[in-house]
């Protein structure tokens, strides 16, 4: 399956405005490995899709022992052009009570792709990397938590709750912040139970050192502005309800 992006028109402020017409259905992420090349996690086809240099969409990765994915959620590369990503479906398909989301890593030397943990969690969403690359952040949305994956010298990966959460729905996206290694944890709700959103701020050691206020409640994604620059942390957070984009300075 083939698809091709045709660019339309060109923005007041510089930006590029690009249409698929016969592939993409329900991007929820994108990436870029180390060559520039862009990936697009699509979850109702159930795969990443790559786009080549010639603006052509293929399907990268779309199953994984012959069994299709639920619906790649959220992407993050490495260095090493390792992509982890996360396989959700769409809210509500992986519960507490049926449990079936995953995370996969696929091998950007060798081109191989394992889970790092299969079939086993509730709506596996967000993921980021620590400063070094050699931690996993997931947010486990209807969990409530965040859990941290470290690679041991054989190459195997470990699991652990790393902050468990209360109230609101649960955690949605997160990012690391380069210079201190804190976690930006967007956690979600629904707009009927709560008036705001939060932005919670987790230590390296995985206490919650302070919460930031959203204006609505239904936070889906969030990434910071400036990374790695001595300023405030600043922080460009998505919400859903009111379909505004954000923009969250932490000033501690």
């Amino acid at each position: 399956m083939q698809g091709k992006i045709h660019h339309v028109s060109e923005g007041d402020g510089g930006y590029q405005l690009a249409m698929v017409t016969d592939m993409l259905n329900t991007p929820t992420s994108v990436g870029f490995d180390a060559d520039g090349m862009m990936y697009v996690c699509d979850m109702a086809h159930g795969a990443i899709l790559c786009l080549s240099e010639e603006d052509e969409l293929s399907e990268y990765v779309r199953e994984y022992e012959g069994k299709n994915f639920i619906g790649p959620n959220s992407m993050v590369f490495d260095d090493k052009n390792n992509v982890y990503f996360t396989d959700s479906g769409p809210l509500g398909e992986t519960t507490l009570a049926d449990p079936k989301g995953s995370v996969y890593v696929v091998d950007g030397e060798h081109q191989l792709l394992r889970p790092l943990v299969l079939n086993c969690l509730a709506h596996p969403s967000g993921l980021t990397l620590s400063p070094n690359q050699q931690i996993v952040y997931v947010a486990e949305t209807m969990a409530n938590r965040i859990l941290r994956f470290v690679q041991n010298p054989t190459g195997v990966f470990h699991m652990s709750v790393f902050h468990q959460f209360s109230g609101l729905l649960g955690p949605t996206s997160l990012c690391c912040d380069l210079k201190t290694g804190n976690l930006y944890v967007a956690r979600f709700d629904f707009k009927d139970c709560s008036d705001k959103g939060l932005i919670s701020v987790l230590s390296p050691k995985g206490q919650e050192l302070r919460t930031l206020e959203v204006p609505a409640a239904e936070v889906t994604g969030l990434v910071i502005e400036n990374a790695g620059a001595s300023s405030p942390v600043s922080l460009i957070v998505t919400e859903a309800s009111s379909g505004a984009i954000y923009r969250i300075v932490d000033t501690e």
